[in-house]
């Protein structure tokens, strides 16, 4: 089971949150992952409940015996914590940027001309179409600690591994197939 989420702003100090289950071996059991879901979200308006409010069940004892956050164990809390604690948008009006923070500033400058080319009805950096879209194979996931030796690969024989053994069998990303010929370090 891999999960992609995303954090899409819907105002200056909100986010819909959008998460993504994918199983590569088995169809998902909704009621499950509902269930799950459940044990820490409260319905209507799905509102955690770890948050700001509690410090995100933070629990000094359990970072310095359990844990390294001090939040549990659902990496979820600690995604929430780290988009949320930032808080609002800041007025950078005023700010004073520095030359360590030219990659800021390059970043700024691209995302501006590329606005403008929108507005002048030219196709932005790294558009992309529809046929490109349905060319898309999705990132590949995998969690795992990987070999001293043979490190590098490792994510990639998972991969392989995962999609070759996966109910109606994924394709292999043709980057990834031409290095990977047989599985070692992920068996």
């Amino acid at each position: 089971m891999t999960i992609t989420q995303w954090h899409v702003p819907v105002d200056d100090e909100n986010c819909y949150w959008y998460a993504i289950f994918t199983s590569y071996s088995a169809p998902v059991d909704k009621k499950k992952m509902r269930d799950q879901r459940l044990e820490l979200y409260e319905l209507p308006d799905y509102k955690s409940r770890k948050n700001k409010s509690n410090d995100y069940g933070f629990d000094p004892h359990e970072q310095a015996t359990e844990t390294y956050t001090g939040m549990g164990a659902d990496i979820n809390v600690h995604d929430q914590w780290a988009v949320e604690s930032m808080g609002a948008i800041q007025d950078r009006t005023n700010e004073h940027l520095g030359t360590s923070d030219k990659a800021i500033v390059q970043y700024r400058r691209l995302l501006r001309q590329e606005i403008e080319k929108v507005v002048g009805g030219e196709k932005p950096f790294m558009f992309l179409d529809a046929a490109h879209a349905r060319s898309i194979q999705g990132p590949a996931t995998m969690d795992g600690i990987g070999p001293t030796r043979g490190w590098e690969i490792y994510w990639m024989e998972v991969d392989v591994k995962r999609r070759r053994g996966a109910v109606g069998q994924r394709p292999v990303p043709s980057e990834i197939a031409g290095k990977i010929r047989h599985l070692s370090a992920a068996e």
